[in-house]
C-alpha cells in the first residue's frame, strides 16, 4: 500500500504534536510537511517548519489542520487551488 503523505499545520501546538506522534507510529503515513503561520527556525523529525503556502502543500496528499480559524481559511484557499484533501480540527 502506498504511504499517505501528510502535511500537518499548527505543528508546534498540542494537537499538532500529538498528530506527529501518531503519524510516526503508523506505517501507512509519512509526514512530508510541517507548517506554522509564522516563521520558526526549528526542525521536527528532520523537517524544517514551513509557512502555510502553496509550495509547502504541493508535497502532501492530505493536509491536517489544527490551527486557528483565520489560518484555516487561508489553508482551505490553498488546498482548494491544489485540489488537496483537508482534515480540519480547528475549534
Amino acid at each position: 500500500m502506498k504511504k499517505i503523505k501528510l502535511a500537518i499545520t499548527g505543528c508546534m501546538g498540542r494537537m499538532g504534536q500529538q498528530i506527529i506522534k501518531s503519524a510516526k507510529s503508523n506505517s501507512n503515513f509519512t509526514i512530508t510537511v510541517l507548517t506554522e503561520n509564522r516563521l520558526i527556525k526549528k526542525k521536527i523529525n528532520g523537517l524544517e517548519i514551513s509557512l502555510n503556502n502553496e509550495k509547502a502543500f504541493k508535497k502532501a496528499d492530505v493536509i491536517i489542520d489544527f490551527t486557528i480559524p483565520k489560518c484555516t481559511f487561508e489553508i482551505l484557499k490553498i488546498a482548494s487551488k491544489l485540489k488537496k484533501k483537508v482534515v480540519i480540527g480547528t475549534t
